[in-house]
């Protein structure tokens, strides 16, 4: 149960510092240009930081044979989710200028602020590990196919072209450093592992505070958004991780591997996805919604997750 509580805390604090932001942005502490500045800032700097200090304040890492044989189960659960995002966005009609926002929704999730400490929580601190490698390929992913689905969007409905160029950023180049340095069995460096990690602790209440800044301009009636926005949040939490375990569970035979595996796809939407719609014009409302309601919802999703698996 003390497990569950931290999880639960997790949560509350999400919910305050985004509250602290929706507070901000009514008392006209925060505003739009504040927040696209803050997000560039994040993006450039705290977030690249967290990446590294990932594997630089690892304390173990596994033999290369394991990590590439979980980065290759990481990337195809990631088709997986790309393909349902695609299904899911047709299925509910959603809208041109609406749909990258809901491929984004359904495909990333908050694999570490709140993925890390539920995992540890279900399957204790060496599975840790497997989140890191899992996060690495998250990383990679988001900043590339992520914010192409964000940039397909904007509130005009205009596809925005995106080039090469566009997708070489800060974070990119953190993650392949990153992934230089797993593979060369660099981790646990001291002073500079703990002075990156220090600023990239930043990067989650910057984001909550940009997500509640952004909450502020919707009406309140509106927060949860609408039916479909809805009908996605619950595919996302509940519906995704079951079909992911029921994918895998034929080739994976490693339980730890396959519960990470679906604990990651269970969680609610990335929180760097709202300071990606601001950097690449993205649906900054929609976003924003989609990242409150899952969060909200896995309030319940998420133990109840966590005491299946726990049961198997």
């Amino acid at each position: 149960m003390a497990g569950f509580a931290d999880i639960f805390l997790q949560m509350v604090i999400l919910f305050t510092v985004g509250a602290t932001g929706y507070v901000a942005k009514k008392l006209h502490l925060m505003d739009e240009d504040f927040d696209k500045k803050l997000s560039k800032l994040i993006l450039s700097t705290a977030l690249p930081a967290m990446i590294l200090a990932s594997v630089l304040t690892a304390e173990y890492l596994p033999p290369a044979a394991d990590i590439l044989w979980a980065m290759l189960v990481s990337c195809l659960s990631y088709v997986v989710l790309i393909a349902v995002g695609f299904v899911v966005t047709a299925a509910l009609r959603i809208p041109h200028g609406r749909r990258g926002v809901y491929r984004f929704i359904l495909v990333f999730g908050n694999t570490g602020f709140l993925g890390f400490p539920v995992i540890n929580t279900i399957f204790g601190s060496q599975a840790l590990i497997l989140a890191t490698i899992f996060n690495l390929t998250f990383n990679c992913l988001v900043f590339t196919v992520g914010v192409w689905f964000l940039a397909q969007d904007n509130e005009y409905g205009v596809k925005v072209r995106m080039n090469a160029r566009a997708f070489l950023s800060p974070c990119i180049i953190a993650c392949l450093a990153a992934l230089v340095l797993t593979f060369a069995g660099v981790h646990n460096v001291p002073v500079v592992g703990d002075a990156l990690d220090a600023l990239g602790s930043f990067t989650t209440p910057a984001a909550m505070l940009i997500i509640g800044s952004s909450l502020a301009n919707v009406p309140v009636g509106q927060l949860v958004g609408g039916p479909r926005l809805m009908a996605a949040a619950l595919f996302r939490l509940l519906l995704t991780p079951a079909l992911i375990w029921f994918v895998f569970h034929f080739f994976v035979t490693d339980p730890v591997l396959l519960g990470v595996l679906a604990v990651i796809s269970a969680m609610p939407v990335a929180t760097n996805g709202t300071m990606l719609s601001y950097q690449y014009g993205g649906d900054i409302k929609t976003i924003a919604q989609g990242t409150f309601i899952t969060t909200v919802c896995s309030l319940v999703t998420i133990p109840l997750l966590a005491t299946l698996l726990m049961g198997m």
